[in-house]
């Protein structure tokens, strides 16, 4: 064999164990740290398991508190997933529930002060309007899509929700029913919301405070980023169970 094959040949056989050892030392870091998520969730009385599809890693979390069930999923990015760059990480929480109303309602969780930065549905009856209503609809509806999931996003029609006007910081709430909506707002759910962004100790307070999906059967949060620790966990489940003991969203979350 001549001596500049038996280099070539030996840098790539290095070459291919290096990357053998680095995948393997990858898995093992990430089959520990399943482990220690495993322990965490198991101390709260929560379930963990680790998988992976369509192109993502998922961590689910599983549980029951205060006599709601709910599951958690982060959702990661994976290398060999397709379109990498235009998809997002995601943490979403989704509890059963029978909320009393009919429709849907979405509050879609933004900085503070950039409420009327969101997006609105162009106005008008031309050629034109209508094609920018179509297209704001159609982007609407995949970004629901991207929160909650394909599930929950054939349940909800973007294209018909109606934007409530309100007085909550770092949130703008669509409805599927405006009067519907408007309705449950006035009954305690602006209150109850308003107070949440005050409280330090809330998801909702955070800036990159999640969307919140309530469906008839169904409460859901979501935010486009994993997470990080079982807290990040925790505070999304405190949330959403203050949310489903709220009474015609009388009372604050607590």
């Amino acid at each position: 064999m001549p001596f500049n094959v038996a280099v070539i040949l030996a840098f790539g056989i290095l070459i291919t164990s290096l990357m053998v050892m680095v995948a393997i030392a990858s898995r093992r870091k990430q089959a520990a740290k399943e482990d220690e998520m495993r322990r965490a969730a198991s101390a709260r009385g929560w379930k963990f398991e680790g998988t992976r599809e369509r192109g993502y890693q998922i961590h689910r979390w599983t549980g029951t508190t205060e006599g709601v069930p709910w599951v958690a999923e982060s959702l990661v990015v994976t290398s060999s997933g397709n379109h990498r760059q235009k998809r997002p990480h995601v943490a979403r929480w989704t509890a059963e529930w029978n909320p009393g109303f009919r429709g849907a309602i979405l509050a879609m969780g933004l900085p503070s002060g950039k409420e009327q930065l969101g997006p609105a549905m162009a106005a008008g009856d031309g050629f034109f309007a209508k094609l920018a209503q179509k297209a704001a609809g159609f982007a609407f509806d995949k970004a629901i899509d991207a929160y909650f999931g394909a599930g929950p996003g054939k349940e909800v029609d973007a294209g018909a929700m109606h934007r409530l006007e309100t007085k909550i910081p770092g949130f703008i709430i669509m409805a599927a029913d405006k009067n519907e909506g408007s309705r449950l707002l006035s009954q305690g759910l602006e209150t109850a919301l308003i107070d949440a962004t005050k409280d330090r100790s809330s998801a909702l307070s955070n800036e990159n405070r999640p969307w919140i999906l309530l469906r008839p059967k169904a409460v859901s949060l979501a935010r486009m980023d994993r997470f990080h620790t079982i807290d990040d966990v925790a505070g999304f489940v405190r949330a959403g169970v203050a949310l489903t003991r709220t009474s015609k969203f009388g009372r604050p979350f607590v």
